[in-house]
């Protein structure tokens, strides 16, 4: 019975704290919204970003490995069988010259005629699809040194700016987010530290008489939770709306493949929910606990 009325009475002292300093309360829901918001924009900028990079990486993962001429049917079938055998292979396709160099002339386009009559100059190869690409220069050295091979192309530039890139766009979408999370712990902990600092008297008293720790500091950390929670539904509409207005509107307008590659609104609505509604109230918990720390000692 005494454990129901400490939570009521909790309860009951954390939405008094919101409501009996409202403009205060609600700068603070503003705030976190604001901040949350934010942190929300950012959290789908690098999502589909690393999505993006994700997709493309099939397409630079790619390792071109030309044989010799002289090679017969058995010789290129034991090549091939030499190639799966790499850790990290996930297929093997062979082309022949003829196939590459019709290719090459159908990229020319109307000017592809120039190519008639000119000698292929190409070699039948294998095109070797691996796994991750950042182990693809070790990969390349494994497949030259198998015999019948004389040369192995990738996109090594392509491939080094490729992962530099999503090395940057980590380090940087970390970095954005916990500057975003301690502004955020920032301006609930001040939002709460003036309302404590106004009942510091009280809370002298409750604790002179014999209140616990968790009985003052209770009521603060509802009072954070509810202001969290509010600016956590508040950004998640805002994000949700934002995004979606993207993906019908403007990613339509301007290329419609762009909008298929971005992540479905589904994928982006539950990472968000889990990620704005978690920092919200966590922070919102950190922020009244730091805020009323000081005056919990007599």
């Amino acid at each position: 019975m005494k454990i129901i009325s400490n939570i009521t009475y909790t309860l009951k002292q954390g939405l008094k704290g919101i409501f009996s300093n409202k403009t205060m309360s609600f700068i603070s829901v503003i705030s976190v919204t604001s901040v949350l918001a934010i942190l929300g924009i950012v959290l789908c900028i690098v999502l589909n970003i690393n999505s993006f990079m994700e997709t493309t990486q099939n397409e630079v993962n790619e390792i071109r490995v030309a044989l010799d001429s002289s090679l017969s049917d058995d010789d290129s079938l034991y090549i091939k069988e030499e190639l799966e055998k790499i850790n990290g292979v996930i297929s093997v396709k062979y082309q022949t010259k003829d196939e590459a160099f019709n290719s090459m002339k159908e990229s020319f386009g109307d000017d592809k005629d120039l190519l008639d009559g000119v000698k292929n100059p190409l070699d039948d190869y294998y095109i070797v699809t691996i796994a991750d690409s950042q182990e693809i220069k070790t990969l390349a050295r494994s497949m030259e040194k198998i015999e019948g091979v004389i040369e192995v192309q990738y996109y090594e530039d392509i491939v080094e700016n490729f992962l530099k890139a999503s090395h940057t766009v980590k380090q940087f979408g970390t970095i954005i987010i916990g500057f975003l999370l301690i502004v955020c712990l920032v301006l609930i902990s001040n939002t709460i530290k003036a309302r404590v600092y106004s009942k510091k008297e009280e809370i002298q008293v409750i604790k002179y008489i014999g209140g616990s720790n968790t009985f003052v500091i209770a009521p603060f950390i509802v009072e954070g939770c509810i202001i969290g929670f509010l600016g956590a539904v508040i950004s998640f509409a805002i994000c949700t709306g934002m995004y979606k207005y993207v993906l019908e509107n403007i990613q339509i307008s301007l290329n419609s493949i762009v909008g298929d590659m971005m992540l479905p609104i589904s994928s982006i609505s539950y990472l968000l929910i889990l990620v704005l509604f978690i920092t919200g109230i966590l922070v919102g918990i950190l922020g009244s606990g730091l805020s009323v720390k000081k005056y919990l000692k007599v």
